[in-house]
């Protein structure tokens, strides 16, 4: 009797996770149970790795004709400039804005950043009918609402390290500017400042030292491993290497926050180096 309501009792448990998948992620049971089932029926884990891989779930009929690619292109219309047939923002059209408006997209803020990144935007301002098209095909939306709860979960897009990397990645290119090989000081900055908020305890002595170097851009090597400092090298820098094969600029940054760290942070670094 046991064994049977411990079965019965769990089968209720499987069925409202299953319920409140299909909720968060807008998907048919037959995806909702895949994803779960091969998660170990771990809500948060199914649900952050379906957000970041959407299109690998798709496995539900169901859940694939709730995507009209014809309203996508409907929706498209109507924020595009008729001249260049992209949405985009300038003097003459402000249709990229009123979209973010509408999906309530806050455009300077990393989720900008991140939704940019899921629809593989290539120039920054304008979003060409294909990535338009493409980008809410893999993110399940065809409509301002269905966008408007995707949006509020793009969090969950970059919560696994490796897909956090790749999307830092991406930010260096849709930063810089169009056919240039480094990334501006200025963009860097105002890039670095929305990427890496909460993720590097440094990021503001970072800043401060970047705004008073006299560089005047950023390697895409210097862009990519100040990510491995960020998220490795400890806030006091005990376990930074000096014989590391860190870009050079990480080098001078580390021998000028040295002297200001607070002495007891000065001291347990001088003493992990002897």
């Amino acid at each position: 009797m046991m064994n049977f309501q411990s079965k019965k009792s769990g089968s209720v448990s499987k069925d409202r996770m299953i319920a409140k998948f299909m909720q968060l992620t807008a998907t048919g049971e037959k995806t909702a149970n895949f994803c779960l089932s091969v998660h170990g029926w771990k809500l948060d884990e199914a649900c952050d790795y379906y957000f970041s891989n959407p299109e690998k779930y798709a496995r539900d009929h169901k859940h694939q004709i709730l995507v009209d690619r014809k309203k996508i292109q409907h929706l498209f219309d109507r924020y595009r400039d008729p001249s260049t047939d992209v949405i985009s923002v300038d003097a003459n059209h402000d249709g990229l804005l009123r979209f973010f408006q509408e999906i309530q997209l806050d455009v300077y803020s990393v989720h900008a950043l991140i939704f940019s990144w899921r629809l593989g935007v290539a120039v920054q301002g304008q979003i060409t009918r294909e990535e338009f098209s493409n980008g809410l095909m893999a993110l399940g939306c065809d409509s301002v609402d269905k966008l408007k709860t995707r949006v509020s979960q793009l969090d969950n897009d970059i919560r696994q390290p490796a897909k956090f990397k790749e999307f830092y990645g991406y930010t260096f290119n849709f930063a810089k500017d169009a056919g240039a090989k480094n990334l501006g000081i200025e963009d860097a900055l105002r890039t670095w400042k929305v990427v890496l908020a909460g993720r590097f305890p440094l990021l503001d002595e970072w800043c401060t030292f970047v705004a008073q170097h006299d560089r005047r851009s950023i390697t895409r090597d210097t862009w990519n491993l100040l990510l491995d400092f960020a998220l490795t090298i400890n806030s006091d820098l005990a376990n930074y290497d000096d014989e590391g094969a860190w870009p050079i600029l990480i080098d001078e940054f580390v021998d000028w926050l040295r002297p200001r760290l607070p002495a007891t942070a000065t001291s347990t670094t001088s003493s992990s180096m002897s």
